[in-house]
């Protein structure tokens, strides 16, 4: 084991508060995140938007996160951590500055719903294209200042802040729309340029990075280390986005409830799921000192009891708790898969992993629109028997793969 590996990088006084920076600043792209699906459909009804035009819009930004992500990852590796959170985060607030103003130069007429569209499109593009850099920067902040024993731990930690942002954000958006249709998109604007300016001032370049940082091959999804978690990360991103976009309409066809009470009931259930989520992130991983290998499994396992669970349904009850299991099981797989890519490559390909391994997130949403609800409106339950057989497979997979007992091994700690 090399020194950098039994010894944190870098000096770690401070470590802990740019940690909390990181986390802040990642828990305001996430607040904007689900703030956008909030009130982005009651704007959209005010200027004219269809709906197909408002899933283009999340599409868009969805594909060129996939595409960019791996690209950001790498230079981090190159440029320095903290220059790409910084244009990440930025970016950010650049994206939601630009969306706002073309929905209110479309609400006072001065742009069509013509010359807006495209200019909403581009405005959340600029989000995929450059600001997915601050996350895979970030998580390789994480790897760059801890030690591969307390990795997994500070990796669930960031990946969870991200999920703060998309508790908080329906609350939020539903309270500052009582001001005004806008105020959401201003305030989280403001938060993610208030946020870019505290990295630039106050967070530190790890020191191990620039001693570190090398100018070999390029890691790629076909990389060994990298093929089984990426897979594994396609999985998960198709099993939370179906039962993200299909859990109201669920419950809506299967027990015969209202569009507004769908709408209420689904909300609760929904953040129930993602607290769960939070609380195994936050708190099971930190006490239990969780390594990947038991996340993966585990994780995969509990998914798959929340997918069955679903089939059995027959009243709201046992949704919630098909939610739950479904919101844990994810809230272990997803830092699993973040601290195996993490703890099976050097430091020199910690950005890199980081891109790649989130460039799946988005695949999920990309597909769904054209996938999961075509096989919904065939047959209601169609999306959850698709992901219990996917997260059977990926559960077998684990266990039998060669290839990713290998990964496993590399990453034990």
């Amino acid at each position: 084991m090399t020194a950098t590996e039994s010894h944190p990088p870098g000096e770690p006084d401070g470590r802990r508060a740019a940690f909390l920076l990181l986390f802040a600043s990642l828990v305001c792209v996430g607040l904007g995140q689900s703030l956008l699906f909030t009130v982005l459909p009651p704007l959209a009804r005010t200027i004219g938007l269809s709906e197909w035009r408002v899933g283009a819009i999340f599409a868009f930004s969805g594909l060129m996160w996939f595409l960019m992500s791996p690209f950001w990852g790498r230079k981090s590796d190159r440029w320095g951590r903290k220059p790409v959170v910084f244009l990440g985060v930025f970016s950010y607030g650049i994206s939601m500055a630009l969306l706002l103003a073309a929905i209110k130069a479309s609400m006072l007429g001065w742009l069509s719903l013509a010359a807006a569209f495209p200019l909403m499109v581009l405005s959340r593009g600029i989000f995929g294209i450059v600001g997915s850099g601050a996350f895979p920067a970030a998580q390789a902040y994480i790897a760059d200042r801890t030690r591969r024993s307390e990795r997994t731990a500070n990796i669930a930690l960031m990946n969870a802040s991200f999920s703060v942002g998309v508790v908080l954000g329906p609350g939020l958006g539903a309270l500052l729309i009582g001001f005004d249709l806008l105020a959401p998109l201003y305030v989280v604007a403001a938060v993610a340029f208030l946020s870019a300016a505290a990295i630039a001032l106050f967070l530190r370049e790890p020191r191990v990075e620039r001693r570190e940082r090398v100018q070999g091959r390029t890691l790629s999804f076909l990389d060994r280390r990298i093929l089984p978690l990426a897979a594994a990360g396609v999985v998960m991103s198709v099993c939370q986005s179906s039962t993200m976009q299909t859990a109201a309409f669920f419950m809506m066809d299967l027990l015969s409830m209202s569009p507004e009470s769908a709408a209420l009931k689904s909300g609760v259930a929904l953040t129930v799921s993602a607290a769960a989520s939070l609380a195994v992130q936050i708190v099971a991983i930190r006490r239990f000192d969780l390594g990947p290998r038991v996340l993966l499994f585990w994780g995969c396992g509990v998914a798959l009891a929340g997918y069955v669970l679903f089939l059995l349904s027959d009243s709201y009850l046992p949704i919630v708790l098909a939610l739950v299991c479904h919101g844990v099981g994810l809230g272990m797989l997803r830092p699993g898969l973040a601290s195996a890519a993490s703890l099976a490559v050097g430091h020199g390909e910690q950005g890199a992993a980081a891109g790649l391994i989130m460039a799946t997130g988005p695949v999920g949403h990309v597909l769904s629109p054209f996938v999961v609800m075509p096989l919904y409106q065939a047959f209601i339950f169609s999306p959850y028997i698709l992901n219990g057989v996917l997260m059977a497979a990926l559960l077998v997979y684990i266990l039998t793969s060669p290839t990713i007992r290998a990964v496993l091994e590399r990453a034990r700690v």
